[in-house]
């Protein structure tokens, strides 16, 4: 665990914001490839909504450009017992219309994010093995887990945190027209068009200090081509998912700054391993079955062997890419260093298909996003393209918006689909229990495994590491419970994502791990 979160007294550290140098104000127009999916900051616990999220509200806990955690609206904490927390919070700060933050504010947030009507992503998964909730004083909580949870402040930490004085009884739709999105966050929400634009305009009273820019608008351009022709015609000042293949073009540019980073975000492929039936799987020629192939591993194992990472990562993303054997990359918590990429080997996968009952192959439609990572609709059809030369027949390849398809594979429409996964927490811990642990959303468990993958085997592995205090021992266990979910391959990891974003003029925008598009990494240069 991070130093910062072991089990201690009281932690007490400076905040890891910087505060803003006094200067001219100015206003600051952003692009992004994706859209959230609404403003109410518990309805979809995704990367596209943290982007736009991290700009009105706060959490308790920060994560930097690293993944560093520091205080944000918790200052300090510690472990009563092994199932007891105690958090102080920050004083003296006040939500946009005003009213004080206060521990009322905190457990109200984390009761109202376990069960948000219609969630495509829930934050169950953050919230589930929270037993019980005190308010101490107003600026003192006492959070109860249901069994000792080392990771629990990580987990609720990054909830974040409304007023319960507007919020309470409040709707997705109250949030999305603003009447309810009131944060403690450095930028107010000013209005959202779907599908256009998001204005924002600066809280100058925000406890770490107010934001170099005024007013700022977020136009969401998923065209590559046309973010960037918006930034090189001064449009736009930042964007994000900037194309590996355009990097060099634009560092040429006197005018333009560019950002990188390998961050931990992984692409993969999820597979209805659950169902005896499944929608868009076939036999080899093209007709209906009964029968659903990939509910056995042997063949999860063959899609796998048909993929080409290297392939996909160098010549599909021009190197905007690391081929992935499992959830995280080296140097995070749980990485196991005998899981490799799974090597491009037809002949081995024709021959595990045989073992199981299918020599002649069988059907599969691919679905994904079309704007959600770089390159995703390409990468699906280029899979598609593989597994065709494989032997599996390929039906078709599907591709829609991200907000119409997360709701569709959260609700078991797809066979065989791609997604990409990201944690702010720098472990494994948070993909084993989000991507393949049997889901169970009351415990947080599960919560994103949209294939419902579930093996016992590995779930009581992953039960034993979350328990463990001991940084080093929970990191050999998590690497065990990893080792069992991929031999298995309850999910096919297909790489770890470079991103990149470009900036213009005097703005500057700092890469981050947490492959986050947002205000509180942007900023004049000096």
């Amino acid at each position: 665990m991070n130093a910062s979160l072991r089990a201690a007294p009281w932690l007490l550290a400076a905040s890891l914001a910087l505060v803003p140098a006094p200067g001219q104000s100015r206003d600051l127009t952003m692009a992004r490839v994706a859209e959230h999916a609404a403003i109410d900051p518990h309805f979809n616990n995704a990367g596209n909504d943290a982007s736009t999220m991290r700009n009105i509200y706060d959490s308790l806990l920060n994560f930097d450009v690293n993944q560093a955690i520091g205080p944000s609206l918790a200052v300090s904490w510690r472990v009563l017992d092994p199932l007891t927390w105690e958090i102080r919070l920050r004083e003296g700060v006040r939500f946009h219309d005003g009213t004080p933050f206060t521990a009322e504010d905190v457990v109200f947030s984390l009761t109202r994010a376990k069960d948000v009507p219609n969630s495509p992503s829930s934050w169950a998964r953050n919230v589930g093995d929270v037993a019980s909730m005190t308010v101490v004083d107003a600026h003192t909580i006492r959070v109860t887990s249901r069994q000792p949870t080392p990771l629990l402040l990580e987990q609720i930490g990054q909830v974040y945190i409304v007023s319960r004085g507007v919020a309470q009884g409040a709707s997705t739709s109250d949030f999305n027209a603003g009447r309810a999105a009131i944060g403690t966050g450095p930028m107010r929400f000013v209005s959202w068009t779907p599908g256009d634009r998001m204005e924002l305009r600066r809280y100058d009273q925000h406890w770490r200090g107010a934001s170099d820019f005024e007013r700022v608008t977020v136009r969401f351009i998923s065209n590559p081509a046309a973010r960037i022709s918006a930034l090189l015609s001064g449009d736009v000042e930042v964007i994000d998912g900037v194309p590996s293949g355009d990097v060099a073009r634009l560092q040429r540019d006197r005018n333009v700054r560019v950002s990188s980073t390998v961050t931990p975000r992984m692409a993969y492929m999820a597979l209805d391993s659950a169902r005896d039936e499944s929608p868009f799987v076939t036999d080899a020629e093209g007709r209906p079955m009964t029968r659903n192939p990939l509910r056995d591993a042997r063949v999860r194992r063959a899609i796998s062997h048909l993929i080409n990472r290297e392939a996909l990562a160098n010549n599909l993303l021009s190197g905007g890419g690391v081929p992935a054997g499992q959830i995280v990359p080296e140097g995070q918590g749980g990485y196991d260093p005998s899981l490799q990429p799974t090597p491009y080997d037809p002949a081995r996968a024709r021959a595990l298909l045989a073992e199981a009952g299918w020599p002649n192959g069988f059907g599969l439609t691919i679905h994904s996003s079309n704007n959600r990572f770089p390159q995703d609709a390409a990468m699906a059809q280029a899979i598609g393209q593989m597994l065709a030369r494989g032997g599996i027949r390929v039906n078709g390849v599907v591709t829609m918006p991200f907000n119409v398809y997360i709701g569709q594979a959260t609700d078991q429409r797809f066979s065989a689909f791609l997604f990409a996964y990201n944690s702010a927490s720098p472990h494994s811990a948070d993909g084993l229990r989000g991507l393949l642990a049997t889901r169970d959303l009351p415990r947080g468990m599960g919560g994103v495994n949209r294939g419902r993958y579930s093996n016992p085997e590995f779930d009581a592995a992953l039960a034993k590491a979350l328990e463990v205090f001991d940084e080093g021992e929970r990191n050999r266990l998590l690497a065990a419970a990893t080792r069992i979910g991929m031999e298995d391959q309850g999910i096919i990891p297909l790489l770890w994502q470079k991103s990149f974003w470009a900036s213009r003029g005097e703005v500057a925008y700092d890469a981050n791990m947490l492959d986050e598009t947002s205000v509180r990494f942007a900023r004049v240069a000096r």
